[in-house]
């Protein structure tokens, strides 16, 4: 069986504002007849928009692939061993983004979420394997996961 879990997008918040602007740009310069200027912007719109990273595990070769997906297309990784792994865990994590305005006003976003890990043979989390919102979905996922790799669960790291 083969798992695809999508971790993250590359970039985000003021990047995502800047690839709709771009997107409607590029669109704006096709529209008026302008190709040579507009096609670069939505190039650019692209990348930023449907660019992300994620996790692809083989449960019968005992393999996984961490891998970024350029322009939500092309998919980029190399394929290791799962033997290097001797558990999952899960890690409560906390993101902040801070943004400045011109006038040197601050803007905060915390972002709260749950994130499943491959636990190396040092105890250490290494390599995310699923991203979660609500802890409840985390655990059963956390189990999920012990049941098709065949790898125990480590204690909740906080």
């Amino acid at each position: 069986m083969i798992i695809d879990n999508k971790i993250e997008r590359i970039l985000t918040g003021p990047s995502i504002f800047l690839g709709i602007t771009f997107f409607f740009l590029g669109s704006a310069f096709i529209i008026n007849g302008d190709w040579m200027l507009g096609i670069p912007f939505l190039l650019v719109a692209c990348f930023l928009l449907f660019t992300f990273s994620g996790v692809e595990i083989n449960t019968d070769k005992q393999q996984i692939k961490t891998y970024y997906k350029i322009f939500g297309l092309i998919k980029r990784g190399k394929w290791i061993s799962l033997n290097k792994f001797k558990g999952v865990t899960l890690v409560h994590m906390k993101k902040t983004q801070t943004t400045f305005s011109r006038s040197n006003r601050q803007t905060s976003t915390t972002n709260k979420y749950f994130q499943i890990y491959l636990v190396n043979k040092a105890n250490k989390p290494e390599l995310p394997i699923k991203r979660c919102k609500v802890l409840e979905e985390a655990q059963n996922n956390l189990d999920e996961f012990s049941i098709w790799l065949k790898i125990p669960v480590f204690s909740i790291i906080e």
